[in-house]
């Protein structure tokens, strides 16, 4: 249990955080959605707009401050 505290409390501390893995896309402290389509989702990050681009994408877990989206992603960009 220690490992998971220590790593929680170190992504925590981050301004925000992304992680892509299998067909999901995880992210923690987006602002606001921006757009929300099957085939484009845009978040607004701190610094920048997080736009993913694929197939199928829907929400499978919405939190306050994180979402994990699910489908076949073909793309990621950071739009200033």
């Amino acid at each position: 249990m220690h490992l998971y505290k220590t790593m929680k409390n170190f992504l925590l501390d981050q301004d925000y955080y992304i992680d892509i893995f299998q067909d999901f896309i995880h992210v923690f402290n987006y602002i606001d959605i921006l757009k929300l389509e099957e085939t484009k989702v845009i978040l607004d990050m701190p610094n920048f707009n997080l736009e993913i681009k694929g197939q199928d994408l829907v929400v499978k877990r919405l939190e306050k401050k994180e979402i994990l989206i699910q489908g076949t992603i073909e793309g990621v960009n950071l739009k200033r």
